[in-house]
This record gives C-alpha cells, structure tokens and sequence, in this order.
C-alpha cells in the first residue's frame, strides 16, 4: 500500500471531503475514493508529519462526505454506493468498528451531519430524501426516518443548534427547513424558535426560493436565528428568523458574489460567514446593522486590486469566460501571467472549524480537489 507525501500542503491526489476530532488531533479525510482515511499528529500545520493511523475501506463507491462527532467521538460517512456507516473505535481492539445504518435510499448518498449533541444524522440523497438517522440498541444498528418533500436530488443539509430542527439544500432551487423531532430521542422544547416540536416529524416549517440554481450549501449561525445558503448562480441568502407566537415572517436577503459560486458555508460566529468554493479562496461575509455585505478574501491575492477594461459582453458569455480563466490559471505553471494567485489550485470543496466546540470560529481548514488542505485564521 503506497502512502502520499504530503508536499506544500498536499494531501492526496484529491480530496473530496474532511473532518477533526474533537481536540484536532486527528483527521479522517478522503482521497476521492471509497477509503476513508485518518491521520493522527494533526495538530502539526506541517501536514508531513501527519501519521496515517488508520484506513476504512468498507465503502465500494466513492466517499462523498465526512462527520466526525465533537460529542460522541463517532464518525459517519456516507457515499456514492447508497450506504451510510458509523464508525466506533473499539479500545480493545484497537481499530475502528462499523456499525450498520438502515437507509432506505435507491440512489447515491450526497451529503451526512451529525446532530449537535451526536444522538441522530441526517443524509442527503439522490432520491429526494433525507433519512434522519438514530440507533437502535435492541437492534444494534441505526434505523432511519424519511423526509420526502423535495423534487430534485438533496445536495446538503445542516442541524439548527437545538437538535431538532434541519435545514436541506437541494436541486430543484429551494432551501427548506423542517423538524427532525424523534420520539424518544429528543426532548420538547416549547421555548424553541419554532415551538413544540413534538408529534411533527417531517413538516415542513419554512420554504425559501431566492437561488437561481442548485442549492450547493445550508448552514444555521450559532443562536439558530440566522440561516445561510448559498445557489450556484453566484449567490448567498441570509434569512432571519424572529421568535414568540405573534413574531413576524422571516426576512430574507440574498447577495450577487463578485466571483464564482461558493460550494460550502460556515458561520464563524452569529454575525460572521466564511464562504468558499470555484474561487477558490475563503471569502468573508459580515453583518452590519441589518445588512449582510460581501468583505475581504482571507487569501491574499497578488494583484487583486488591479482591474482591467473589459469589453462589454452578455451575460453567458462572461459565466463562461470566468469559469475558463479559473481553469487557465489552476493549470498554468507558475511563471506564466495566467498562473493561479491562490494557494489552492483548485475549487474548494470542503470547510471545517479547527476551534473548540461552541467556541467563535477563528481558524478553519480548507480542502480541495486540487489535493490541498491548507489552514486559514479568519
């Protein structure tokens, strides 16, 4: 078994997904294949000395993403293959055991979250479901419930911060939010910004269409009051939500990128998102007042600021020539003026927090298909 070198911060081959521990001493990460591999040693930047300590290889189709649990310390990944598996390190034995998730999907897994506090998952799907996942102990093995109501493939989906509530991101434009109260795993909260949830699993609680394209990325701010999602037409919505029986609908902003679509979001904190994707460098968005506004790249650009006239043309044709310039550069070599100004050379395909749970975001890790992962303070 041959093991890549890690050189100029990379990685692999390619990666198409990641995700840190608990401590971020350790970091199970996917060559864009169907092993998941995890390296110990990770709290060194110095990716070289990274120790691969273990490879799970159960998958027969490629790996499409990644969830390490800060809680439980469990792993799931999901992939192309229709399967889903928690991995649970067994002390005795030293390696990590496989337990068996009940999907109920005919089509490829696109996308899996644990829960806050590590009771449930959610996988999105190609079948135009999200299976929420929790276990079964009698059974030993983890039995899903299905939310039906998308029309196209689900590409994301992330967990509100009270562990009932998720909110999906799909193909057919629309970013929804619905309740994923299990009986007997969850606790009523009639308090919550959307009230008793008891008894109503799979309703749909709010339905927002402001993309103008597949919804590539969800993602809830720390108080659960704010959600973000990005389009693939070059835009990211912020909507807030207002709370109490007599509340007003949630309002919604959606912001034009400067550049390419963003494919992943990350709050840093309540007023702070990182979005990144085929620009391939993190961008900053900041909330002042009530106005969302699109701020600094955190990779710093040379020649960034210079601009030059361009003739005027349509608007397809611009689409094309910027997503074709991204191609040039990622491709040209480093002495030519069309070489790529980031250190990525590829678009960015995955964002994860290096800090503590519940702490503010102040660095984050970046993956690519380029084979780079590459550590960012924000």
């Amino acid at each position: 078994m041959s093991t890549f070198v890690a050189e100029d911060n990379l990685l692999a081959p390619s990666i198409s997904c990641h995700s840190f521990n608990w401590d971020r001493s350790m970091c199970a990460v996917s060559p864009n294949t169907n092993e998941c591999v995890i390296y110990s040693n990770c709290k060194e930047d110095d990716m070289g000395k990274w120790n691969e300590a273990y490879r799970l290889s159960e998958h027969n189709m490629r790996i499409s993403a990644i969830d390490w649990s800060a809680t439980t310390n469990k792993i799931v990944t999901c992939s192309h293959d229709r399967n889903a598996f928690v991995w649970t390190y067994d002390d005795e034995k030293g390696d990590w055991k496989q337990s068996l998730v009940i999907l109920r999907i005919n089509r490829a897994a696109t996308y899996c979250k644990w829960s806050p506090d590590g009771s449930k998952f959610a996988t999105a799907s190609g079948s135009k479901a999200v299976p929420v996942c929790h276990f079964e102990a009698e059974n030993d093995w983890w039995v899903s419930k299905m939310i039906k109501k998308h029309k196209s493939t689900v590409l994301c989906v992330d967990w509100h911060p009270n562990n009932q509530v998720i909110v999906t991101g799909s193909c057919d434009f629309k970013c929804r939010v619905f309740s994923a109260f299990v009986y007997k795993v969850d606790t009523p909260d009639p308090n919550g910004i959307f009230g008793d949830l008891s008894d109503t699993f799979g309703e749909l609680l709010a339905e927002f269409d402001a993309a103008r394209g597949w919804v590539t990325s969800v993602a809830w701010s720390p108080q659960g009051d704010r959600l973000a999602f990005s389009g693939h037409d070059s835009t990211i919505s912020f909507v807030q939500f207002f709370a109490g029986e007599d509340a007003e609908q949630p309002t919604v902003q959606t912001l034009k990128l400067k550049g390419l679509p963003a494919n992943k979001l990350l709050f840093c904190n309540n007023d702070k998102l990182i979005a990144a994707g085929h620009d391939m460098t993190p961008i900053i968005f900041d909330m002042n007042g009530q106005t969302w506004s699109q701020g600094k790249t955190v990779d710093k650009q040379d020649g960034s600021d210079k601009k030059k006239e361009k003739k005027k043309e349509t608007n397809f044709s611009a689409a094309r020539n910027m997503f074709g310039a991204r191609v040039n550069r990622s491709s040209a070599k480093g002495g030519s003026k069309n070489a790529c100004k980031t250190k990525h050379k590829g678009p960015i395909n995955d964002i994860n927090s290096l800090s503590g749970p519940g702490d503010e975001v102040k660095k984050i890790s970046c993956s690519s298909v380029d084979g780079r992962m590459i550590f960012w303070d924000v």
